[in-house]
């Protein structure tokens, strides 16, 4: 059975690792979406051939050089139907670095040229403190009913969902889904999202690396996103008291429904 890691930062591989990292992922039956966190980092993965790339830009990325960055974002969109990592962070540290208008400025760019694209897109979206603000920029590209955009077809993923219990009803309600990474299941209100939320809008992610990684990281680094992926399935079937097999199953479907 494929195990799909939807979030996985392979722009933070050191360049050396990488080949012997898929290696390593593809012998233990592992796949992953390698999200990016500036556009002109998806280039520099476009030469590797990976099969699942993501044109993204992160909140904390964002610099003065943003509108150089978006403008290699919709020369990259046509050639990946993977989106991320964008998305909106509203904590105080990250506002300090990145004003909420120049973020929503970025995200709405983003989306306007998803909406834009003759592709169908599937998107993975950062909302610490913002998953209403980005719901309510999301909604009116949305058929409420159909879960799909008013042109072509997008799918927002919600990567390690923090929000309220209202906001997670919005976006099962526009056609979402949630990543869960075993983070997410260290809190109270996590488990309980993961437990509530329709198994058939339910994904695997690790967000792994944390941050960029040095030396020959290669072996540790596929060994630490294996387990995660393994253990977030135990979890996940065992708050939903699900077979194992059954929940694997049903990712499996979810993954095939996206196209993945």
């Amino acid at each position: 059975m494929r195990l799909i890691d939807t979030h996985f930062h392979y722009d933070f591989l050191p360049q050396a690792s990488r080949e012997r990292f898929k290696a390593e992922i593809a012998r233990e039956g592992g796949e992953i979406i390698a999200q990016t966190v500036r556009p002109s980092g998806f280039i520099e993965l476009e030469r590797e051939n990976l099969p699942m790339a993501a044109v993204g830009y992160h909140p904390w990325y964002i610099d003065d050089n943003f509108a150089r960055e978006l403008e290699i974002f919709r020369e990259a969109l046509p050639r990946t139907r993977f989106v991320g990592e964008i998305g909106l962070d509203f904590a105080p540290r990250r506002l300090d670095d990145v004003s909420a208008e120049t973020q929503i400025h970025v995200f709405t760019s983003i989306l306007d040229a998803v909406q834009a694209s003759s592709l169908s897109h599937i998107l993975s979206i950062h909302t610490v403190r913002s998953a209403g603000v980005v719901l309510d920029l999301l909604e009116p590209r949305m058929d409420s009913e159909s879960g799909q955009a008013s042109g072509e077809n997008f799918v927002p993923i919600f990567h390690r969902f923090g929000g309220t219990s209202d906001e997670l009803t919005r976006l099962i309600r526009a056609g979402g889904y949630i990543s869960v990474n075993p983070l997410m299941l260290r809190t109270k209100r996590g488990r309980a999202y993961v437990a509530q939320v329709p198994v058939d809008r339910l994904l695997l992610e690790t967000d792994l690396p944390r941050e960029p990684v040095s030396g020959d990281a290669a072996e540790v680094v596929a060994a630490e996103v294996i387990t995660a992926l393994r253990e977030t399935v135990a979890d996940v079937a065992s708050l939903r008291k699900m077979d194992e097999a059954e929940l694997k199953n049903a990712l499996a479907n979810n993954a095939k429904t996206l196209g993945i």
